[in-house]
């Protein structure tokens, strides 16, 4: 079950533009958001 999730339309409009950019869909966009966001926190930059 997918949380949910109240995600503003300012942010929404963003991904749903990069993902029409980058030829995916816009579940396929958050989904890969969501990894590199979660990666990025696990393992943020120590410089």
């Amino acid at each position: 079950m997918r949380p949910n999730v109240d995600i503003p339309w300012s942010l929404h409009g963003q991904v749903k533009e990069w993902a029409e950019d980058t030829d995916q869909t816009l579940t396929e966009a958050y989904i890969e958001l969501v990894r590199t966001g979660l990666a990025n926190v696990e393992h943020p930059d120590e410089s």
